[in-house]
């Protein structure tokens, strides 16, 4: 049985993982949400303009009232603005699994700050919330998410097998799996 937390602040050496507020559209427009190369890889839509944004953090907000919802915004600790998201999408309570997902702007790309949060999330998602495997894919194109998912000590398992179609192209996916009984031996190796 899994003991749902919700999306509660969490905090790494550089990073404050949080719940998104209405303040936050202009930093998460800016920094993300409206790049088209960032949505290259990613499987919703691009949100081009500020009342997209405003619209998607409203819909977050009354999601935010489940304690079993888990998407957090990527703040640097000294920065007030987003520059990336997290999430844990696909919650199944029965089969004890979610998918982790995570995207920042591309100014923060390969800085360590996906792998940090995402260590993060699995830290809560297995010792706190009690998830049995989270798993995660990316574009076949976007390898760099694949070594953040190698890098937190998911294993990789192979090529999914339908292509997904995204803007206007079908892309394949690469897809990973991280079980408890593994993240602890890891933890227990790192400690």
């Amino acid at each position: 049985m899994l003991r749902h937390t919700g999306t509660v602040t969490l905090r790494t050496p550089r990073l404050l993982l949080r719940r998104l507020d209405r303040c936050d559209a202009a930093s998460m427009h800016a920094n993300w949400a409206a790049d088209e190369e960032v949505y290259r890889y990613m499987t919703s839509p691009r949100m081009p303009d500020i009342a997209d944004v405003e619209a998607f953090i409203e819909k977050k907000l009354r999601q935010y009232a489940s304690d079993d919802y888990y998407y957090w915004g990527i703040q640097l600790e000294n920065d007030p603005g987003v520059i990336g998201m997290v999430t844990l999408t696909e919650v199944s309570e029965f089969g004890r699994t979610a998918n982790l997902a995570y995207t920042l702007g591309r100014p923060w790309w390969g800085m360590g700050y996906a792998r940090e949060a995402a260590a993060e999330v699995l830290e809560l998602a297995f010792g706190t919330v009690g998830f049995r495997k989270i798993y995660g894919c990316h574009f076949t194109e976007n390898p760099r998410s694949g070594r953040v998912l190698l890098a937190v000590g998911m294993k990789y398992t192979g090529q999914g097998k339908r292509p997904v179609f995204q803007n206007g192209r079908y892309l394949t996916y690469e897809s990973y799996e991280l079980s408890s009984r593994r993240y602890e031996k890891l933890r227990r190796g790192r400690s």
